[in-house]
């Protein structure tokens, strides 16, 4: 691990801004603010070809404060190191065809510089190592054939330990498996979620405003596509889509979990009980139920359809309470001890505060030394955070519930 003092190629300091410009920062936050070179030169006064100019590196010294001002990046964020960006291919969404170019690159800068927020915490924290199998390791015999999504589920199951019963905790089991979770900004939440790979660490990207229940389908369906898609191109292809979405449901709700739950008649009313134990959905629990074989054809779609009518497909009445990053509140209060604060972090950064925000799914910090330089022990090792993995539910009866 790097000693804590040393500063991260993403950040810059007051010798930065008087060394060099970098235009591919510039480039990078106007995709991050969802600005065409059009819109952003009339919100600057100069034309199109100027900013052309700007981004090319053919100007020496741009108007930053504009730039900044115009933009809403700290001017900081303009100095330094090129940013590694997230590439396309290695991104898995939900709805690429649905997405404009624009809307594309705006949410690929967000993942861009989210990651170099992430570096940040490497460079000064050690967490987690990461422990995803790949789809190899959890099903050998699908190496030249197509993955076998519920066996992947119950073979990570057997992997990571957690027997049959429900996850109490996703996001904190996700988190000590060494996969790095943030939320993604308001004004891309149409989005949904997505996940990737970079230099061997996962990351998922989700929509924090959605019921606790569909965040942690969110989470299984996309450790599904850490799992079994990594390198694949997925965005195009709605196989791949359905392979997450059998994963997610099977890695919720094991069949040899559920069925000795319901080995009689089930009624519409049972799913509300089991929902609440299995801590997913009811649209989620009736689809399970339809998938190992326990209602049929006509009781899924009638009962969908009444769920429905009810508002469930909107929100979840009666719903879980959400789920809190364990990682991110650890480091936080961290970062507070070592005089940081969210403006700070921005600042030094070049991050606006309102993505830091949203990244960190609403954490926030106060530094108790106001805003003085932050302070380290260079003798002492960056501290060693540990994630408790998500704890589970009391065991189920053996008995049939219903």
């Amino acid at each position: 691990m790097r000693d804590p003092k040393t500063k991260p190629p993403f950040m810059s300091d007051e010798s930065d801004i008087t060394r060099a410009f970098n235009p591919n920062r510039l480039r990078l936050a106007r995709e991050r603010s969802g600005l065409t070179k059009e819109a952003f030169a009339q919100l600057c006064g100069v034309t199109r070809r100027a900013v052309s100019d700007w981004e090319a590196g053919r100007v020496e010294n741009p108007p930053v404060s504009r730039i900044s001002r115009e933009l809403a990046f700290p001017s900081s964020f303009f100095y330094g190191e090129d940013i590694e960006e997230v590439p396309k291919d290695a991104v898995s969404f939900r709805a690429l065809t649905s997405m404009s170019q624009r809307q594309l690159r705006r949410v690929l800068a967000n993942a861009s510089i989210i990651r170099a927020f992430s570096e940040w915490i490497d460079d000064r924290y050690t967490t987690p190592v990461p422990d995803v199998p790949s789809i190899e390791e959890l099903c050998p015999s699908s190496i030249d054939s197509e993955p076998a999504p519920v066996e992947a589920a119950e073979s990570l199951r057997t992997m990571w330990a957690l027997g049959v019963r429900p996850i109490r905790d996703m996001l904190t089991l996700l988190e000590s498996k060494g996969i790095r979770v943030f939320g993604i900004a308001s004004e891309d939440r149409e989005v949904d979620a997505f996940s990737f790979w970079r230099d061997d660490r996962p990351y998922i990207l989700l929509n924090p405003s959605k019921s606790s229940e569909r965040l942690r389908f969110d989470l299984a369906h996309e450790l599904g596509h850490l799992c079994m898609h990594r390198g694949v191109r997925t965005n195009r292809e709605r196989k791949f889509e359905l392979h997450a979405n059998l994963f997610a449901s099977a890695f919720l709700i094991p069949q040899a979990g559920v069925l000795p739950q319901v080995s009689g008649t089930v009624k519409l009313s049972d799913i509300f009980v089991l929902k609440r134990y299995w801590r997913v959905s009811a649209m989620a629990m009736v689809k399970r139920l339809h998938q190992v074989g326990r209602i049929s054809d006509w009781q899924q779609r009638r009962w969908m359809i009444d769920l429905t009518e009810r508002g469930f497909r909107k929100s979840e009445p009666d719903g879980i309470s959400h789920e809190q990053s364990s990682l991110l509140k650890q480091i936080m209060s961290l970062a507070r001890e070592d005089g940081w604060s969210t403006a700070r972090l921005s600042r030094d950064l070049g991050i606006p505060a309102a993505d830091l925000t949203s990244a960190l799914m609403g954490l926030t910090v106060t530094s108790v030394y106001g805003d003085r330089e932050p302070h380290f022990s260079p003798e002492v090792g960056p501290p060693q955070l540990q994630v408790i993995a998500g704890g589970l539910t009391e065991s189920p009866s053996q008995e049939p519930m219903f």
